[in-house]
């Protein structure tokens, strides 16, 4: 190190971290990165397999899940193979979600309100079969797409009153 980096390095202000962690060398925070978006809804909640759908095949699942289904936005669910845009190594696209998948209105008025609260730029499209077997075939209350749209609900319905 030379005398006159000495001298600057004395002078010079550190760039001081900001709440995630990085911040520009003039001092303007820099945004979060955006996280992948997806769009299959899976929570990292895992539940058991209800007796009704253990040892079914794909094709059977789906009729039995549309027969269980207790939320009153009545999802349709059937098979998936989602793709990503990117490539792999032999040239062919990468599969995002292989696998029996659902959607209703909830999941379309609101996924984009939902995967925003998430930090994604695009839109959830489906509810994953765990999400199916916990939400909209066990209690409904805990998906959160209904929760947003009985939350919008209720605000309009305050507003007539």
């Amino acid at each position: 190190m030379s005398f006159f980096d000495s001298l600057l390095s004395i002078f010079k202000k550190s760039p001081k971290p900001t709440a995630n962690g990085v911040q520009s060398p003039r001092g303007a925070a820099l945004p979060p990165e955006p996280k992948a978006n997806k769009n299959v809804y899976d929570e990292a909640i895992k539940v058991p397999v209800p007796e009704w759908a253990a040892g079914l095949n794909n094709t059977d699942l789906t009729m039995q899940l549309r027969d269980h289904v207790k939320c009153h936005f009545a999802p349709n669910f059937g098979w998936k193979k989602i793709m990503t845009a990117k490539t792999g190594p032999d040239g062919d696209l990468i599969p995002e979600y292989d696998g029996i998948a659902g959607d209703c209105g909830a999941v379309k008025s609101y996924g984009m309100k939902l995967a925003q609260k998430h930090g994604r730029t695009m839109p959830y499209k489906y509810v994953d079969l765990n999400m199916a077997f916990r939400c909209c075939c066990d209690i409904p209350t805990k998906c959160p797409f209904l929760q947003l749209a009985d939350k919008e609900a209720k605000a309009v319905n305050a507003l007539r009153h």
